[in-house]
């Protein structure tokens, strides 16, 4: 008999949509789930909106104090970055398993008082790096664990938008430091850097470059007043690991022609793995013993600790594309680990360390690229 879990959703823009659209996607992607998922409440800021949230939630409502009197198993925080620090400390409070979207929090400070906190209570959390979940990732992380590229020398990543580079797009909670914490590396960034830590090990020193390029933007749609930006819309940033591996970090949201183009690629002293977004359910490896790269499935052992692809990444009869499917299958991880009282390797120890390369990042950039070193 499968274990019933209610869920309890902040915030119902963009991403919260799409966190709704994986819990309803557990049932019909995976056959017989040992769980059940109750969507009881939804808590917003407003709820005259486009969306009824209570065609999807059991209760839809403005009043935290009501939202948090409900009887749920997991909250899950969508909101603006700096709302998140004190809408999980209150589910935190009530005993809840807590589901987070990155990055953890607006600033560092908060980050580490919520990964305080959440130690202290003993809570079950985990912060949104779906990317962990593509199947070339997990395959990715297997080989390079088995030492089938040798010794890592260096590695390459990027995340590439174009969402921003429309200049009549008007002000959001994203381009307002005070609300959001930064621009494209606090927004994308913190996925490459959480890639990092999990294939390849922890940062000891940054050097970082960015820039906005777009300084002021309209404060509603078609409006005559401007607003200043101050956040990035372009970083890069220069990592040095622990164990001696080199690597950059590049993000924009204004890249023309650019929709969600996402790369990355390890290179070894016996060899070389790549991915790339649209094609990342299978690996590149370049084989230097017959000196020609080889795409699709390769045989490498599953990483200990964690579910196979298969049992929680949909497959392609049900597959919705590549960034849902990521959300399915972070979500349906995550729910699995609250039934068998498991804690998770995202958790938020994960988000923080990924925040303090952000912050890192940032403390460079704003010192002309001037090396910091960790621990911070």
């Amino acid at each position: 008999m499968s274990q019933e879990l209610k869920i309890g959703l902040i915030g119902l823009g963009y991403i919260g949509k799409i966190h709704t659209i994986a819990y309803r996607d557990i049932s019909l992607c995976f056959s017989r789930p040992p769980i059940r998922v109750t969507l009881a409440a939804v808590l917003r800021s407003r709820l005259d909106t486009e969306v009824d949230a209570t065609q999807n939630y059991q209760l839809a409502t403005t009043d935290p104090e009501e939202f948090h009197h409900q009887d749920l198993d997991v909250v899950d925080v969508c909101s603006p970055n700096a709302l998140h620090r004190q809408q999980v400390e209150s589910a935190l409070h009530a005993g809840r398993a807590v589901y987070c979207e990155k990055p953890l929090a607006a600033t560092l400070e908060d980050a580490r008082a919520m990964a305080t906190l959440a130690q202290q209570t003993g809570a079950l959390t985990q912060v949104a790096f779906v990317y962990r979940y593509l199947p070339a990732i997990r395959q990715m992380k297997a080989m390079i664990a088995a030492g089938e590229i040798g010794e890592v020398y260096h590695f390459r990543a990027r995340m590439f938008h174009g969402s921003y580079l429309d200049t009549d797009r008007p002000m959001s909670w994203r381009l307002r430091r005070s609300e959001s914490g930064g621009g494209a590396f606090m927004d994308l960034g913190v996925h490459l850097v959480d890639l990092t830590h999990y294939l390849l090990g922890e940062v000891a020193t940054v050097r970082a470059l960015s820039r906005t390029f777009v300084c002021e933007r309209c404060t509603l749609p078609r409006s005559t007043q401007s607003e200043f930006v101050d956040v990035d819309d372009w970083t890069l940033s220069t990592l040095e690991l622990k164990n001696g591996a080199v690597g950059v970090l590049e993000v924009t949201r204004v890249a023309g022609g650019s929709g969600h183009d996402t790369e990355m690629a390890v290179y070894g002293s016996k060899g070389a793995v790549s991915l790339q977004m649209g094609d990342a359910e299978t690996l590149r490896w370049f084989d230097p013993r017959r000196q020609q790269w080889i795409r699709g499935a390769i045989p490498a052992p599953c990483v200990p600790g964690e579910r196979p692809s298969e049992q929680v990444w949909p497959n392609q009869k049900y597959s919705q594309g590549e960034f849902t499917n990521c959300h399915v299958a972070a979500a349906y991880d995550f729910l699995l680990n609250v039934a068998e009282g498991r804690p998770s390797a995202m958790d938020f120890q994960a988000g923080l360390a990924a925040q303090e390369v952000v912050e890192a990042t940032y403390r460079s950039a704003q010192h002309g690229g001037e090396a910091v070193r960790f621990p911070l």
